[in-house]
């Protein structure tokens, strides 16, 4: 289980596993470069938290120095909505990065895959991205696993953080947004729904967040469901 993971190599196993239950052979991810950094090795597992591919592909990727070329990695630093490997490869503004980046991958097994940005709350943006041959995820199918990124980057970046000794529960208001926001509310929405400005929700998802110790919405409101505070 995620939530049990204590280091890098239990989360890596747990993902791993996750990422064949959908299909998939590869998964990676991290903290994603926001500018166009040399991908040296150290770097790149500098940001990693689970890195699983093959390792000739790993060690072509470093000596041709890929990451600043790579599709997935640029539409990163511009979009955070959910995307398939084709979906970056199509909009990549260098066809010949999608061409070169994008083959290469591809005859190492990897010609298929799906991205999940995480936004966190308080720091750099993260992602995980699932590979393998084929990408024939269902709605219901990215949903899980946007879901499960979500969870295991903000479980990854609170093991980060320096936890205080004990968890405060949540004020009754903070207690409304994350409950709304476990139903898949937008803060906007929320706002609607209990007669308050969007900027108060963000207040006490924030402040929700920071009791719970999680690094972003959709951590908290997991922590909160295993706690119990959210039924």
């Amino acid at each position: 289980m995620i939530e049990q993971s204590t280091d890098k190599g239990s989360m890596q196993e747990c993902l791993v596993n996750i990422a064949k239950s959908f299909g998939f052979t590869s998964v990676f991810g991290g903290i994603v470069p926001q500018n166009t950094i040399r991908g040296s090795r150290v770097e790149i597992e500098s940001r990693a938290v689970v890195q699983h591919f093959p390792a000739k592909w790993a060690a072509r990727y470093v000596e041709q120095n890929y990451l600043p070329r790579d599709p997935i990695v640029q539409r990163l630093q511009r979009d955070h909505s959910l995307f398939s490997w084709s979906d970056s490869y199509t909009s990549c503004p260098e066809p010949d990065d999608a061409r070169v980046v994008g083959g290469e991958a591809a005859d190492f097994g990897l010609a298929e895959g799906f991205v999940v940005p995480v936004r966190t709350l308080d720091g750099p943006s993260a992602a995980l991205s699932f590979g393998g041959t084929r990408d024939d995820l269902n709605d219901n199918d990215r949903s899980a696993l946007a879901f499960i990124a979500n969870f295991a980057i903000g479980h990854w970046l609170g093991q980060r953080r320096p936890q205080s000794p004990a968890k405060r529960l949540v004020s009754p208001r903070e207690f409304d947004c994350l409950l709304w926001a476990g139903e898949g509310k937008t803060d906007w929405e929320i706002s609607v729904i209990l007669g308050i400005s969007r900027a108060t929700v963000t207040k006490h998802v924030a402040s929700a967040r920071e009791k719970l110790g999680a690094a972003n919405k959709t951590h908290a409101v997991a922590i909160a469901m295993r706690m119990k505070i959210l039924g």
